[in-house]
């Protein structure tokens, strides 16, 4: 999405919110995840309107909704090139400006020439000089240096271009797949060009990549040639002789061979050694001779997820031949990767996080088996990759539930075997037809207790249980309309399952209003300190929670966390709740309610049922704004029942 270089962070936010949003959303909620008055909002939307003529359609009953063609055009008008020409408004913006500045420069900054270039106080540079020494903690090897006036990065060539990696992926966030984007950010030279060679080269090889990981290797290219051009070249030693008996290492070296000659800097040998290195990452399936070896460390990996995923989560998957022949197979390719420190990156994580919570957290809590067991951290982009096997086991144990139906069809035997012979071939891992009736006849359907009655005829009913009306033929809108009844159903019963198992959870000693913490360090200690003292989790909760943090962030674009212990460590099982006064940086969202469970080990169906009603929760921006109100738990309560 392009954004005008004077609009407010808080407007951009607004935009963000928009565009994840599928549907319309009301003022009210928007106001209250943004913690702003309702007034403040009106004025925000009349800003965007003038900034973003025709990208946002209002409605006095509805509220606000993306105008989806527009923003396309809007997005493919503009270049990524032509915003960073402006000058930063944000402190992000600025810091982002700072960090660019550092690494393309060749001498140190001097602090009072980025003052008169981007027109703010020597208070304001200082203020983000620190915020930029904290963006920079989490990248080991990495540090913003002051002496008197002036500032530089010190650090390995490779942990600099790690973090341009980063700044350059968030640039292009909701563009990933779109190379003419990428292309943008590199306005020095043409990479669609070093793309046609790339692909020229792994074509003569018949060397595949994966197509869905290309566009962020063209990142990794266009950032190794940038850095190249600026005679930034990377230092390492990793397996370099047995590197160069890959075929990998031959593509790499023909590749910059070519590039270099056409661009007119010099080879460096070790560039050659880390792109080939990325190509082992990437690649479908990789050739060495310790395969066997790799197979037997894969298999008996499988066994421990297995048997972990079973005792944590209650959840089977030693029957699925699928997963565990899928799983072996990608674990083989982790361990390589591990081994020759190859780094892959994941295009589809905060969708995966944002959709499949358990599924993710299953995820989290296996890597954590896999680092015990290699000895070797495991990124939050390979713990997402995990989560794809993962949520296809899932699905595939049925663990959604199936549905009871009655399907009327006063037609010829004929016909109403062919009727419900496509709705069972369609719909077969989620309903179960109990009786085809003739007629309608309330007593009979009600002794059959269905969760749905489907009819080829249209009809009306007092009964409380949901009924669609159908073609005896079962065409695509008869489909539709039956995917959306069992939706509908899944989320009754999730919020049933909720109601029943975890409100019992929510008591008001542990309900915290108006918290004020300036950190998400703050609000996770005070709170996992009051359960404690209140005799709910064991000592070791609180530094389980921090681990699981550490493994990967718990936040939610909505403007909401759940953080939760590693391993069970409750002794009375539990939900913490607080609405923050004020929200507080979390990862990568400003977060203002927090939800902190603590589970007891024979209780550990209630993190199930927790995750799959939190699965839903983000796509009811009503119900969010409504819980961010409440004053004690038993206002929270009311709103979910």
């Amino acid at each position: 999405m392009i954004y005008n270089k004077t609009m407010q962070a808080r407007q951009k936010r607004i935009l963000e919110i928009l565009k994840e949003k599928k549907g319309w959303i009301t003022g009210k909620e928007l106001s209250t995840m943004l913690s702003v008055s309702d007034r403040t909002i009106r004025n925000d939307m009349e800003l965007l309107r003038k900034e973003c003529e025709g990208l946002i359609e209002s409605s006095v009953r509805y509220g606000y909704r993306i105008d989806r063609e527009v923003m396309e055009k809007s997005t493919q008008g503009q270049g990524s090139a032509q915003q960073r020409e402006g000058i930063p408004q944000t402190s992000g913006e600025r810091c982002k400006y700072i960090i660019e500045k550092l690494l393309f420069s060749t001498r140190k900054l001097n602090i009072f020439d980025l003052q008169y270039d981007i027109y703010v106080s020597e208070f304001t540079i200082k203020n983000d000089m620190k915020k930029v020494s904290e963006m920079l903690e989490k990248y080991d090897g990495v540090e913003l240096i002051r002496t008197d006036s002036h500032i530089y990065l010190k650090g390995s060539e490779e942990c600099k271009r790690a973090v341009y990696k980063d700044l350059l992926a968030n640039e292009t966030r909701g563009n990933f797949i779109n190379i003419n984007k990428i292309d943008e950010l590199f306005p020095n030279f043409d990479l669609i060009r070093v793309k046609n060679i790339l692909e020229e080269i792994l074509g003569k090889y018949n060397y595949r990549v994966r197509e869905e990981t290309f566009p962020m290797l063209m990142i990794h290219v266009g950032v190794s040639i940038q850095r190249m051009m600026n005679y930034n070249y990377v230092e390492t030693n990793r397996c370099r002789n047995e590197i160069r008996d890959t075929l990998e290492y031959k593509i790499a070296m023909e590749f910059f061979s070519r590039v270099t000659t056409s661009l007119c800097f010099d080879l460096n040998e070790n560039e050659v050694v880390l792109f080939a290195n990325l190509l082992i990452g990437r690649q479908r399936s990789t050739l060495y001779d310790n395969r066997e070896e790799y197979l037997v460390q894969a298999e008996e990996l499988m066994l421990k997820i297995i048997s972990t995923v079973r005792l944590r989560y209650d959840i089977d998957f030693s029957g699925d031949v699928i997963f565990k022949d899928g799983i072996v197979l990608h674990l083989q390719n982790l361990l390589e990767r591990i081994r020759y420190r190859a780094v892959v990156s994941n295009v589809c994580l905060a969708e995966i996080k944002k959709t499949y919570p358990l599924v993710f957290e299953m995820s989290v809590f296996i890597g954590h088996v896999i680092e015990e067991y290699t000895g070797s951290s495991i990124s939050e982009d390979e713990i997402g990759f995990l989560a794809i096997h993962l949520g296809a086991a899932y699905d595939r144990l049925n663990i959604r539930y199936f549905y009871h139906v009655v399907l009327i069809q006063p037609n010829s035997s004929t016909l109403t075997g062919a009727c419900s012979d496509k709705l069972l071939e369609r719909f077969g891992e989620r309903i179960v037809i109990d009786a085809i009736l003739k007629y309608y006849e309330a007593s009979v359907i009600e002794s059959l207790h269905p969760d749905l009655i489907i009819s080829t005829i249209p009809l009306t009913h007092k009964l409380d249980i949901p009924m669609i009306s159908i073609s005896m033929f079962v065409n695509t809108n008869d489909e539709y309309k039956i995917f959306k009844a069992l939706s509908e159903l899944d989320d009754r019963h999730y919020k049933t399952e909720f109601e029943n198992f975890i409100k019992c959870l929510i008591l008001e000693d542990y309900y915290f209003y108006n918290l004020e913490c300036d950190t998400w360090e703050e609000v996770v200690s005070y709170m996992c300190d009051r359960l404690y003292e209140g005799g709910r989790v064991e000592e070791r909760f609180r530094a389980s929670t921090f681990a699981r943090e550490k493994m990967a962030y718990t936040s939610f674009s909505y403007g909401y966390a759940i953080p939760h212990a590693l391993n069970y460590s409750a002794i009375r099982s539990t939900m913490g709740i607080a609405i923050l006064k004020k929200p507080v940086q979390w990862g990568d969202y400003q977060v203002r309610l927090v939800l902190l469970l603590a589970v007891r080990d024979d209780e550990r169906e209630l993190l199930k049922i927790f995750f799959d009603w939190l699965g839903n929760l983000s796509d009811n921006t009503l119900l969010l704004s409504g819980i961010m109100k409440a004053k004690n738990a038993k206002a929270f309560v009311s709103l979910i029942e």
